[in-house]
């Protein structure tokens, strides 16, 4: 597909959304190629919100039946495992509950009932934060309940799956990463998070954001995927839904946080993009608008090897200096992945980082352990930096 025709899709997409959440008729010319915005929509997590749209707006009409039998089926599913995840959710918190651990919903298990109809927000997983002191007796529940340890005390949170399609992401802290002064930043800020949690009014040890806190909390989180090639429109549309659903927030507040955090500038292009793009009229983009947008597109909701190499070398770019470094940056990339910097293992590998001694030893059991098993996708990342375009 050209470029011209991504963007025609693309526009289509957004203003059949921006319709259907704004409750206004939508401002498209002609007829958009339906598999093709189907693909689209799919590719960002945003089928079902554009089932939703199609339906609201009457395009479902002209949509041709094996198409709209796809809309409709990831509808379907997106309504089906909302209630699944939300009653297994509410199962969980009853478990912390009972067992005096503290905790606290994140991001799309509060996001998601912002929107203007049921499963219309899609999502992978459940987000929780919780009292990482009592990592052992959160993995007891969880495994009581069948969930498979899938990670455990490495990185952020703690990883459980059980079938059909329970996965949860219990996080011990929300940020742990000092590769950018922006993450460095973050980290910084949520290090003693409690702090600035509000007690629940209807049960025992729950807390939550404010809205003000919640919403930079997000663009925290956002700008970790955005950084890494990896947030697509739906993000968009997330700040516009929640900043929509909470009018009355302090925007002094927001912005002097933000300012701590480095992000007030990402903050202003998301919150632009959202009223331009799914506003209840569409908006002229700002060159420097425009290209933000295509690379959000591009990127899809979890990005792709490629973008995900692009960004980190883009990274390592301002990090070596001006001018054209490619084959240092690119040295420097892939010595990293083999041997990474001290910061990785903390979050990580906490015995390495805990007992230096064991970095050599760790070395050739992650070069061991990338050839035979890991080789096929390590070769797949070694071929997405050769093909990454030169650094200007």
């Amino acid at each position: 597909m050209s470029h011209e025709a991504s963007e025609k899709v693309y526009d289509a997409l957004c203003r059949l959304i921006a319709a259907w959440v704004n409750g206004v008729s939508p401002e498209i010319e002609e007829t958009p190629d339906f598999e093709a915005l189907f693909l689209a929509a799919d590719r960002h997590a945003l089928s079902a919100a554009a089932c939703f749209a199609l339906e609201s707006t009457g395009f479902m009409a002209r949509c041709p039946a094996e198409t709209a039998q796809r809309f409709q089926l990831e509808k379907a599913r997106s309504i089906r495992r909302m209630i699944l995840m939300r009653a297994e959710m509410e199962k969980v918190l009853s478990l912390l509950e009972e067992n005096g651990i503290w905790y606290m919903p994140l991001k799309g298990a509060v996001i998601n009932g912002l929107y203007p109809q049921y499963g219309a927000r899609q999502f992978a997983d459940v987000d929780v934060l919780f009292d990482a002191d009592r990592w052992r007796d959160v993995r007891d529940i969880m495994q009581n309940q069948g969930f498979e340890v899938k990670n455990l005390l490495r990185g952020i949170h703690d990883t459980y799956h059980k079938p059909p399609v329970y996965n949860f992401n219990m996080h011990r802290r929300l940020f742990a990463s000092w590769e950018t002064p922006v993450k460095t930043a973050c980290t910084n800020y949520y290090e003693n998070v409690k702090q600035r949690l509000i007690k629940d009014g209807d049960n025992g040890f729950g807390y939550h954001f404010s809205d003000e806190d919640f919403y930079n909390y997000f663009l925290a989180h956002s700008y970790g995927h955005y950084a890494g090639g990896g947030a697509g429109l739906r993000t968009v549309l997330d700040v516009y839904i929640y900043r929509r659903a909470k009018p009355d927030m302090d925007e002094d507040y927001i912005a002097a946080e933000l300012e701590k955090l480095g992000l007030r500038d990402f903050e202003a292009l998301l919150r632009s993009l959202g009223e331009k793009t799914f506003g209840p009229r569409p908006g002229e983009l700002t060159g420097p608008e425009r290209q933000a947008l295509e690379l959000i597109e591009s990127y899809g909701v979890y990005g792709t090897l490629d973008s995900n190499v692009q960004s980190r070398l883009r990274q390592l770019q301002g990090q070596v200096g001006a001018g054209p470094a490619r084959r240092s940056t690119r040295a420097k990339y892939l010595l990293g992945r083999i041997f990474p910097g001290r910061d990785w293992y903390r979050q990580q590998e906490p015995f390495v980082y805990d007992h230096p001694w064991a970095t050599p030893f760790y070395w050739v059991f992650r070069l061991f352990r990338g050839l035979f098993k890991n080789g096929k996708r390590n070769l797949r990342e070694l071929c997405a930096v050769c093909r990454a375009p030169k650094e200007k």
